[in-house]
C-alpha cells in the first residue's frame, strides 16, 4: 500500500471503474426517492437515476456521507501514513464538514495516519480531476507537501463549464429566481454555468445546441492549460456529449477525451440533458 492514499466522494462523478483506474476510492452520498434511499454510484446508476427523476413531480433529496461512513472508509487505510480526502465544495454540500468531523474523531482515538480533508471548492468531475492528480502524484512518489501544494493550486485552476437543458430543476431547487427561470424557458435561452470559489455562477447565455457547443469549445481553447486532455460530462445526454466530443476532435488533433455520466447528486439540481467540459486552466479562476 502507498503511504499516501487518496479518497473523494461520489459526487465527483467518476464511475467505480474510472475511480479505480485513476487510483482513488470514493465515499458515496445518498439519494432519497420518498422512503427509498440509495447509495450514489453503488445502488443507483446515473441511468437508473434519470429514469426515476423523469417520473417525479418534485425533486429527490440528497445527503452527505455520515462521519461514521467516512470513518469506516478511513479505517481501511490504517497502514498508510497520509490520507487525502478531497470533497465537493462546502458551498454545495456538507460533505467536507462530515469528513473533517470523522478525521477529528479518529485522531482522538489514536488513529495513526494523518488525515487531510481538502475542500475542492468545485464539483462533479472537477473534484475528481483534482483527486486523480493527487493519486497520480502519490503513485509517482511525490511527497505529501508537494501534493498538498498542488491541490491548493488546482482548487483555483480547475474549471467546469456546463449548460443545463432546462432551468426547471435549478428553479425547483432554489438555485435561481423564478422570474429568470420563466424568462429563460420562454426564450429558449440556457445559461452557461461554472463554479467560482465553490459556488455556481452564470457567465453567459446560449441558444440552441450549436451555440452551446461553440461556447464550450471556445472557453476550452481560450483558457485550458493543456489542450490535449479534457473531460466531457453529461446528465443522461450521451448523444449530445458524443457530438461535443467529436467537435473537439475535429478542432484539436490528438486530443484525449474522457466522458463521464453525471450522477444523482449533481443531477438532482440540473436535471437531464446537460452537457459540459472539465479541465485545468492556465491561470487561477478566483
Amino acid at each position: 500500500m502507498s503511504n499516501i492514499v487518496v479518497i473523494t466522494d461520489s459526487s465527483c462523478d467518476y464511475s467505480p471503474e474510472q475511480a479505480a483506474a485513476a487510483g482513488f476510492s470514493m465515499v458515496p452520498l445518498t439519494v432519497y426517492f420518498g422512503e427509498e434511499q440509495f447509495l450514489e454510484g453503488l445502488e443507483l446508476t446515473p441511468s437508473q437515476f434519470y429514469k426515476r427523476l423523469a417520473k417525479m413531480a418534485g425533486l429527490p433529496k440528497t445527503s452527505q456521507p455520515s462521519p461514521e461512513m467516512f470513518m469506516s472508509v478511513f479505517r481501511k487505510y490504517a497502514q498508510a501514513e497520509h490520507i487525502l480526502c478531497i470533497t465537493i465544495s462546502s458551498g454545495l454540500s456538507g460533505t467536507a464538514g462530515s469528513a473533517a468531523l470523522a478525521a477529528a474523531m479518529l485522531k482522538e482515538q489514536g488513529f495513526a495516519p494523518e488525515i487531510h480533508v481538502i475542500d475542492s471548492y468545485n464539483g462533479c468531475a472537477a473534484t475528481g480531476l483534482i483527486a486523480e492528480t493527487a493519486a497520480r502524484m502519490a503513485a509517482e512518489g511525490a511527497g505529501i507537501d508537494a501534493i498538498l501544494a498542488r491541490m491548493e493550486e488546482m482548487k483555483r485552476t480547475t474549471g467546469i463549464y456546463f449548460v443545463p437543458a432546462t432551468l426547471e430543476y435549478l428553479r425547483r431547487g432554489g438555485r435561481i429566481g423564478n422570474v429568470r427561470a420563466a424568462v429563460g424557458s420562454l426564450l429558449g435561452i440556457r445559461p452557461l454555468l461554472t463554479v467560482i470559489n465553490g459556488l455556481p455562477v452564470d457567465i453567459a447565455k446560449c441558444r440552441g445546441m450549436a451555440q452551446i457547443k461553440q461556447k464550450l469549445i471556445r472557453k476550452f481553447l481560450e483558457t485550458a492549460k493543456n489542450l490535449q486532455e479534457v473531460i466531457v460530462v453529461h446528465t443522461d445526454a450521451p448523444a449530445f456529449a458524443a457530438e461535443l466530443a467529436q467537435d473537439l476532435r475535429n478542432t484539436i488533433k490528438g486530443i484525449c477525451i474522457h466522458t463521464h455520466a453525471v450522477g444523482s447528486v449533481i443531477g438532482t439540481h440540473i436535471g437531464a440533458g446537460a452537457v459540459g467540459l472539465v479541465f485545468e486552466e492556465k491561470a487561477p479562476r478566483w
